[in-house]
């Protein structure tokens, strides 16, 4: 019986090797340029990637809870915290999204850091993307 190629995904995924964050199996382009601007970054002292799962409401009305695992958590040499999503601007108002970015927020204001999407607006701004 012949092998079934396997199918090709959009996304540009891979294991990108930190110096500030160890291993990171990222997801998409986007990610990996972000990580890597991070990795060089004089200002970031460490991050990790996809270490968080916080819980959050999916269904008002049934109260059914599933999980969100934001991509990734910085720690600066001033000692702040930021919680990194990175998602298209064109998701950014999508229910779900919003949702875990409120889960995301509660969980900064209890832990002292805040909440940040990067879309690739701020990418570009940053001049990770053209």
């Amino acid at each position: 019986m012949p092998k079934r190629s396997k199918k090709k995904s959009r996304y540009h995924t891979g294991i990108y090797a930190s110096t500030k964050g160890g291993e990171c199996s990222y997801r998409s382009g986007w990610e990996l340029v972000y990580l890597q601007y991070l990795d060089s970054n004089p200002d970031v002292m460490s991050f990790q990637y996809e270490s968080l799962k916080l819980p959050y409401i999916s269904n008002y009305k049934t109260g059914r809870v599933k999980w969100y695992i934001p991509d990734i958590l910085v720690e600066y040499v001033t000692g702040e915290k930021k919680l990194i999503e990175i998602k298209p601007k064109r998701k950014i108002e999508q229910a779900q999204v919003v949702k875990k970015a409120e889960a995301g927020r509660l969980w900064c204001s209890e832990h002292g850091a805040s909440y940040e999407i990067v879309s690739e607006i701020e990418l570009k701004q940053l001049g990770l993307m053209k």
